[in-house]
């Protein structure tokens, strides 16, 4: 057997890279797929559509619950390197729920093809992924709190002016002993100089020394932390045209490939140098390879079979 040298030693940064660049020509070349065609296929919109209302319907499912993810649940191993293209495979959905007002949170499996529960289980002692739900909420109950206002108004921003305020929310980290357990997000705010068009890089001002930490699942705010007055940094960050205007543009590139493309892209499979593999995105783990192989000598060698980063924290 050949090793290949050259080609099959290459690090896993370069291949990385290269499956990166791959991948984001799959996507914008590519609309999602109708129908799965391979069990390691991303749900479909109307998968996980059928998913959210298979649950929602179970007599388990808490009221005014809320969705954190609705992802596949992958096969096994086995069941997926036994798949032969056409033939009829498994599909189910895995879910995680969250009761925000009981602070709960459940794992739900899906049989999509039967159109029932397979399997729903209360994890305890976790919090899942903050929902776009609870970005929404942060901000009015942020702004509702006497404290923030006071450290509004003594950083010179009036009551007229809170509307500019652009609040962020983020991962909290430590909290102190008597928080832990609650669904928790911290609050930073920034000053948007005109709040008109939305193109305003409010980043460029932030309200230092101020920050909410909010019970998310009371919507109370539990405490604002003071740590002295800044001035607010000047509004001439604004990256927007009508501020800056445009750079000369560049000189002409052209990049043909007359004799057509060296990858070929079918579904979410990529062929590109005798390397093959699929790809998912995850809503948690984010690029996903999977079955990465390396033609060598007339057989595809197998070199890994799942490969993602599991979490990161910033």
């Amino acid at each position: 057997m050949s090793h290949h040298p050259n080609e099959a030693r290459r690090s896993p940064s370069f291949l990385l890279f290269c499956a990166r660049f791959l991948i984001v020509s799959a996507l914008a070349a590519q609309a999602v797929a109708a129908q799965a065609v391979h069990p390691l296929d991303s749900l479909t919109a109307d998968e996980i559509k059928a998913a959210s209302e298979i649950l929602g319907a179970d007599a388990r499912f808490p009221k005014g619950a809320i969705f954190s993810t609705i992802v596949l649940k992958e096969p096994s191993k086995g069941e997926t390197l036994a798949f032969k293209s056409g033939a009829q495979f498994s599909r189910q959905a895995f879910a995680v729920i969250l009761d925000l007002r009981g602070n709960r949170t459940f794992e739900a499996v899906v049989d999509l093809k039967a159109g029932r529960v397979l399997a729903w289980s209360e994890v305890k002692g976790v919090q899942p992924l903050v929902t776009s739900t609870e970005f929404d909420a942060l901000s009015p109950i942020v702004k509702a709190d006497a404290r923030w206002q006071a450290a509004m108004r003594k950083r010179g921003i009036s009551d007229n002016d809170f509307e500019k305020v652009q609040i962020d929310g983020w991962a909290v980290g430590q909290v102190a002993p008597r928080y832990r357990g609650m669904r928790l997000m911290r609050a930073l705010s920034y000053f948007k100089s005109d709040a008109g068009d939305g193109s305003n890089n409010f980043y460029g001002q932030p309200i230092e020394g101020v920050v909410a930490l909010v019970n998310m699942n009371t919507e109370q705010v539990l405490e604002v932390t003071e740590t002295g007055v800044v001035p607010l940094p000047p509004p001439s960050q604004q990256l927007d045209e009508k501020s800056t205007g445009t750079r000369q543009a560049p000189k002409p590139l052209n990049i043909t490939q007359p004799g057509g493309a060296s990858f070929e892209i079918s579904g979410q499979e990529i062929r590109w140098q005798k390397w093959r593999f699929r790809y998912t995105m995850h809503p948690r783990e984010g690029l996903v390879l999977h079955t990465v192989g390396y033609e060598d000598e007339g057989r595809v060698r197998p070199i890994l079979y799942r490969a993602s980063l599991s979490e990161m924290v910033v």
